[in-house]
């Protein structure tokens, strides 16, 4: 039994490897919100190497999406006017204060969309 549970799984993940390299987007699932991080020092950095380390086996391993908020008012990153160094699934979210016009980053959270099917 458990040899079937084994392989059902393996045939799952190939399956879903299959799909979306031919363009099938699964259903998300978002993890909660993540803060680790603020504007003091230098900058504002949701990352997930540390975010990983400090929250082992709550971020999924093959992140489809990311998305970032500020902490005050839920803005969207993408509306703040701010230049991040990073804000993509491989690295995460990095606003560095000295890349910003006024001098600092707002205080922003991530959270991220994996396939449901997926184990966080």
């Amino acid at each position: 039994m458990a040899k079937l549970m084994v392989l059902t799984v393996v045939a799952v993940l190939l399956l879903a490897d299959v799909k979306l390299s031919r363009g099938f987007r699964p259903p998300l699932c978002w993890t909660d919100w993540y803060n680790r991080d603020n504007a003091n020092g230098k900058g504002d950095y949701e990352d997930l190497k540390h975010l990983r380390k400090e929250h082992p086996g709550e971020i999924c391993p093959y992140i489809l999406e990311i998305e970032a908020v500020t902490v005050f008012g839920n803005i969207r990153a993408e509306d703040t006017g701010h230049t991040f160094q990073a804000y993509n699934t491989e690295v995460g979210f990095i606003c560095r204060n000295e890349d910003q016009q006024f001098g600092r980053c707002m205080d922003y959270k991530v959270r991220f969309g994996c396939p449901c099917f997926l184990p966080h």
